[in-house]
């Protein structure tokens, strides 16, 4: 199958599982991410858009379907984008027709609170711009190298061109200084795209902020404490170009909708291009300055704190901040103060360490997994972020979903800032956005850098190999059934367990929209109760009648709330009696993880030879498919010789296999782990019913205890006790 080919099968099925091309409003892509805004986000299959082999991880977040594709998701963005595009105009009448069909749907069903809004805005508008910067990072990061190595020249504000550098040094420069001065123009256009305004207009004002004619170093306008404003081009500021593309797209809309269509055309990039470049440069430009001045005076105070705590703060937080998608924010003003202001920087000394122990997170899990599939799926997540920096594929395709390897790279990355903070290593350049391309950004304190990142590295493995396991004990599973089992059902507790229901629904009043529904749970706990103590009736009476009428009051709540607490039952004490024997009896169950290893391990071993076909069939393919396009191609040629070349490769290409053998002899070590796994399964399954069966008991004690049918538990316990024998395909899981 061809590359375009697989796009399209890809691009379908994320489609057929997101209700299709008519649920797409918007779509664009930041480092690793594929984003869309739907129409309509509950029609999404999201635990079948995981099962896509091809895909790192799918998400959530800010009211945007984010899928993690890992560095080739421009291309396959851009793909994404011509096949609906084509697809629309294939439909045209259709997709009008649905898309104001669920354009309806959206306005009720999607509710996005205001701080999501924004967060999704933020990450909209930033995300286009990261392909940019890697850009003009790589090609800083090979001028820097050019230099390093001898085989250009850095060129200083005294130097002279033919003595001090060449031609080649110069152009250099320009194209890694240019590209830069431009993120600007790239981040007015990204703003006005988002809002739906007229990019062409967006690029030009955005060109007229940073002309060259006004000097550098600035016109002087006033002067505002210890800050000088000056007019000049906007070279180091970002937020200035967000805020006018916020003002000359609503501006442009405005527009469009009140000029008729002849004087539209002459007086909307008239006025927009006239009063947006007097706004920017003597009222939004100005003002946009002292905040971002304000703020960077803030952000390098934080940075200096004492004893490295800055830098600790930056790699504790830096991992959460990537899942949260806001850390772009952050590292654009980093960059920023850096290339346009000369300012090293720790704080993406820091981020980097962090990016670092996050990898090393990932690594950890390829060494201590037994599993070939997450040791293939961990080596090929950690690699692109060791070259290139970013570590989304590592977080979003390993450590998140294992739980705890995101936490010991959290770890990790916190005790890499840390180090960071306390030998003040500063990043002194913009080189692409860390990993090993990365290291080029630094010149005094390179080999520090070198040393405290890949100790973050080698202390996220560490970790993550000590804490990090692959699989839970059955123990320690049903030691987390019988906690939340305790926590719901208030089995250990000093009072009554239909008092401490009550004290809960009363907590949790206003929460509970359906009122007619907590009232009638209180009354049909109160009928018990009051057998126990009769004084209770008319408290839960007033209470009662205080949640119809809305009326507060406080006395009433804490004389039950009391009464409740103080209610002591022989049925509570008996309830006590049989969680506490259940917990002594999962005590003993310590031996259950020994006899299951056996048969977990063959299981893995089984897998892994699965695994192993699979990557010589997936070769085979491959190599087949290489054949038949060569073939087909040759076969289309004039020459004869060439034709009969072609239709032999065609031929070999439908027989073509060249690991029967040995895929012969694994499928016959496959069959001989079957008949040990049959065996090893025999020898656990009467431990396990006997376990089972004992849990049961205590858990029927419960049930008449508490006259309540406690199937849920029991279901969970059997999947807990039995979980290898089901993961081996030998019993079928309980549903629950």
């Amino acid at each position: 199958m061809s590359k375009n080919n697989k796009q399209n099968v890809l691009i379908q099925n994320i489609l057929n599982k997101i209700g299709g091309s008519d649920n797409v409003k918007d779509v664009y892509n930041c480092a690793t991410r594929m984003r869309l805004t739907l129409f309509n986000s509950e029609i999404v299959k999201i635990n079948d858009l995981k099962t896509i082999t091809n895909l790192k991880g799918v998400l959530w977040s800010n009211g945007e379907l984010q899928i993690i594709i890992g560095p080739e998701v421009s291309v396959l963005t851009d793909a994404f984008k011509v096949y609906i595009q084509k697809n629309m105009e294939k439909n045209s009448q259709k997709y009008n027709q649905q898309f104001k069909t669920t354009n309806q749907i959206n306005s009720t069903a999607n509710k996005i609170p205001i701080w999501r809004k924004f967060l999704k805005s933020v990450s909209a508008i930033f995300g286009p711009l990261i392909p940019f910067l890697i850009g003009v990072g790589l090609i800083m990061a090979l001028q820097q190298f050019l230099i390093r190595t001898g085989a250009a020249h850095a060129i200083e504000d005294n130097g002279v061109l033919g003595k001090d550098y060449n031609i080649f040094d110069y152009v250099l420069n320009v194209i890694a200084g240019t590209g830069f001065k431009l993120m600007g123009v790239i981040a007015i256009w990204s703003t006005v795209r988002y809002l739906g305004g007229k990019t062409p207009i967006a690029l030009a004002l955005g060109l007229i902020m940073i002309s060259p004619i006004i000097p550098e170093a600035g016109i002087h306008l006033m002067t505002l404490g210890d800050w000088n404003i000056n007019l000049k081009p906007f070279y180091s500021t970002i937020l200035v170009f967000i805020l006018m593309g916020v003002i000359l797209a609503n501006a442009q809309k405005l527009m469009d909708k009140y000029f008729n269509s002849v004087a539209n055309f002459i007086l909307n990039p008239l006025l927009n291009l006239l009063i947006g470049g007097l706004l920017a440069f003597f009222f939004m430009g100005p003002i946009m300055g002292v905040i971002e001045n304000a703020l960077l005076t803030a952000f390098n105070w934080f940075m200096t704190l004492p004893f490295g705590l800055g830098a600790l703060v930056v790699g504790l937080t830096w991992q959460p901040l990537v899942v949260l998608g806001v850390h772009n924010i952050l590292f654009f003003a980093a960059v920023t103060d850096i290339v346009s202001n000369g300012n090293p920087s720790i704080f993406l000394a820091a981020a980097f360490a962090a990016a670092w122990a996050q990898m090393g997170a990932t690594l950890g899990v390829a060494l201590r997994s037994k599993k070939s599939i997450d040791k293939s799926s961990a080596i090929a997540a950690a690699l692109p972020g060791i070259i290139s920096g970013p570590t989304e594929s590592c977080i979003y395709a390993v450590n998140l979903p294992k739980g705890k390897p995101f936490i010991t790279g959290v770890i990790a990355g916190g005790i890499g800032g840390w180090m960071i903070g306390i030998f003040g290593i500063n990043l002194d350049n913009l080189a692409g956005l860390g990993g090993v391309v990365g290291f080029l950004a630094y010149t005094d304190d390179l080999w520090k850098a070198i040393v405290i990142d890949l100790s973050s590295l080698i202390l996220g493995v560490l970790i993550t190999i000590l804490f990090w396991k692959e699989e839970k004990t059955e123990q320690a599973l049903i030691y987390k059934i019988t906690k939340q089992f305790n926590k719901a059902e208030f089995l250990n507790s000093k009072n009554d367990y239909q008092a401490k229901e009550i004290i809960k629904l009363i907590e949790q009043e206003n929460k509970n929209k359906d009122k007619e529904k907590l009232i009638n749970k209180i009354n049909l706990i109160k009928i018990d109760l009051i057998k126990f103590d009769p004084s209770l009736s008319k408290v839960i009476d007033i209470v009662i009648e205080n949640i119809k009428t809305n009326k507060i009051d406080n006395n009433s709540k804490k004389e039950l709330v009391f009464k409740l607490s103080s209610l002591k039952t022989t049925r509570q004490t008996k309830l006590n009696e049989t969680y506490l024997d259940l917990k002594k009896y999962i005590k003993t169950l310590k031996s259950l993880s020994a006899k299951s290893n056996k048969l977990s391990t063959l299981t893995i071993k089984k897998e892994n030879l699965e695994f192993k076909i699979n990557k010589i069939f997936e070769i085979n393919e491959a190599k087949n498919a290489s054949l038949f396009n060569k073939g087909n191609k040759l076969s289309n040629s004039k020459n004869i010789n060439k034709i009969a070349k072609g239709n032999q490769m065609i031929e070999l290409s439908k027989n073509y296999d060249s690991s029967f053998k040995k895929i012969t002899s694994i499928k016959n070590k496959i069959l001989e782990i079957e008949k040990q796994l049959v065996e090893a399964n025999d020898f656990l399954s009467k431990d396990t019913k006997d376990i089972y069966k004992n849990i049961e008991k205590y858990i029927n004690k419960i049930q008449e205890i508490k006259k309540t049918k406690m199937n849920l538990y029991k279901d969970q316990y059997f999947n807990a006790i039995h979980k290898v024998e089901i993961k081996s395909n030998f019993i079928e899981p309980k549903c629950f």
